[in-house]
């Protein structure tokens, strides 16, 4: 009973929570960088296939790597926030969760970030978290395929992202802070321009 009030409410609120993208595009994101030794292999690779992606960025990685995320922007892509220490919403305090989101304040300042897409770490909310985003003008973004780069084998993770599995709108999760990623993400690339799968960013 809980899943279904809460399925209801979300579609209530869905003009704020993004759980499929629009159009017929498939849509690369990242989450839990910036990384030193992954993000730049990365960013090559989509600027090599001349795709644009969303980084879901942690605070506390955007204060040690400015320079990354400086590049992440200039090169044309979206930077949405994950949190400031990936602690997931349902281990926050109404007061914590107010602090967690000043962060960003800060951070949108310092580095031009005009957007507020956010992505739950996790992808836990709370009735609290998710009505407090939503009136502070937040989008908050989910994905429809997790790639599962974090678990999986590299063989195993191109299969799940293969072009057969992908549909209109789909919102595919990967991490830049994995090895894994950095090195097949030309592989899955590829395979998207060689079906003529178009590639964009939120």
């Amino acid at each position: 009973m809980k899943t279904v009030i809460k399925n209801i409410i979300y579609f209530i609120f869905s003009w704020g929570l993004i759980r499929k993208g629009k159009g017929d595009f498939a849509y690369v994101t990242f989450d839990d960088g910036p990384s030193p030794e992954n993000t730049s292999k990365i960013l090559t690779t989509l600027k090599d296939n001349g795709v644009k992606a969303t980084f879901f960025m942690v605070g506390q990685e955007m204060e040690k790597y400015p320079d990354i995320v400086t590049t992440v922007l200039s090169e044309g892509h979206s930077i949405g926030y994950h949190s400031y220490s990936h602690k997931s919403l349902k281990k926050m305090n109404f007061r914590e969760l107010r602090e967690d989101l000043a962060h960003y304040k800060h951070l949108s300042r310092q580095f031009g970030v005009n957007n507020r897409l956010y992505r739950p770490p996790y992808g836990e909310l709370t009735f609290m978290s998710f009505f407090w985003l939503l009136l502070n003008g937040w989008k908050i973004v989910m994905w429809s395929l997790d790639s599962r780069d974090s678990f999986d084998s590299s063989e195993q993770v191109v299969y799940t992202v293969r072009p057969a599995n992908i549909v209109p709108g789909e919102i595919l999760l990967f991490h830049d802070d994995y090895d894994l990623t950095a090195e097949i993400m030309k592989d899955v690339l590829s395979a998207y321009e060689q079906n003529k799968l178009k590639v964009r960013q939120l």
